[in-house]
Order: C-alpha cells, then sequence, then structure tokens
C-alpha cells in the first residue's frame, strides 16, 4: 500500500471493508485526496445497471471480470489484513485486522478513514482508541455501504479471494498481511 511517488509524503485517504471467506480479511485502500472526486465518478461508473453499489458478491459472473480490471486500473492500492485462524471468533479476526491496520494507517500519514459501517461501529472505535491512543492523529468515521469509494475495498478483497485470473488482474495493487 504504497503512494504514487509524486505523493509520497502527502496524507491519503483510507477505505475500509472486510471479506469473509474461508479467511477473515480486512481490507484497506488508500486513495490519495487529490483523487478522491474522480475516484468516485470511476466507481459510480462501474456500477451495473439497476443496482446501487457494488457489491461482488452480487454481481454477475459476466460483469465481475469488467469491473476488476477497470479497478485494477485506478491509482487505488490496497493492504489485505488476512486471519486464517478458525480459532478466533469473527469479532477477534476483526480486532486484530483492524489494530494492525490501525497502526500502519500512523505509518502511512493517512488523514481520513472511512469504514463502512456495520453493527460493529461502537466496538471498531473502542478498537481503534486503544490501538492509536483516544486523540488518533487520523480522522476516521463509519460511512454507510452506499459511499462509492467504500466498493473499492469491496472489489479488492473479492478479487483476491476469488484467486485464479481474477486475482491476477489486481494482485500488483495488493499487499497481504497474514495475521
Amino acid at each position: 500500500m504504497t503512494a504514487p511517488a509524486e505523493d509520497v509524503g502527502r496524507a491519503v485517504h483510507v477505505f475500509v471493508d472486510e471479506s469473509k471467506r474461508d479467511d477473515y480479511i480486512l481490507c484497506a485502500v488508500t486513495v490519495v485526496p487529490s483523487g478522491v472526486d474522480e475516484m468516485r465518478k470511476r466507481m459510480r461508473e462501474l456500477c451495473p445497471k439497476g443496482s446501487s453499489r457494488i457489491h461482488m458478491k452480487s454481481v454477475d459472473r459476466k460483469t465481475a471480470p469488467k469491473i476488476v480490471t477497470e479497478v485494477a486500473k485506478l491509482n487505488a492500492d490496497s493492504r489485505l489484513y488476512v486471519v486464517k485462524s478458525r480459532k478466533l471468533s469473527e469479532r477477534e479476526a476483526r480486532d486484530l485486522t483492524l489494530t494492525a491496520a490501525a497502526h500502519d494507517l500512523v505509518e502511512l500519514s493517512a488523514s481520513r478513514v472511512v469504514i463502512e459501517s456495520c453493527d460493529q461501529d461502537r466496538e471498531d472505535n473502542r478498537v481503534i482508541r486503544q490501538a492509536v491512543g483516544p486523540q488518533a492523529p487520523f480522522e476516521y468515521l463509519h460511512d454507510r455501504p452506499n459511499n462509492p469509494l467504500l466498493w473499492l475495498p469491496d472489489v479488492h478483497a473479492w478479487a483476491w479471494g476469488r484467486g485464479g485470473s481474477i486475482r491476477r488482474k489486481i494482485e500488483h495493487r495488493i499487499e497481504v498481511i497474514t495475521l
């Protein structure tokens, strides 16, 4: 998860979502602030007709590879925090991955972190405070899944989990951290 050379040293915005297959994956996608508006526009253009958002598990087999191909062209890199242990509950896996991500986001000079809202927002806030302190060096908030930039981590994590040719389309944008 690196910034392009011209953006090194600049703060990034980060968009976070989870994916559950065999493993628990928390995906954090970085976008430079100057690219947010264009990225939002591009993601809306990729949204399948008749859908209010991109949620890859609901996208048909013909459309999914096209979405992954187009997202792979965007200047958005991700880090996947992967928990393979079946001994941890989903909440424990989320805490572990979110803690690791929060520490990395400090190092990345994240200025804004947007996490897809779910029934775990309060617990997520607690984990972030424990990881980086009560005065986090970045703004963090939860937002609804209709935020087009929250579709990015969904696409990245889904493509990685899918494997094969789908993964190969986007793997140059993804760094995997196994916890």
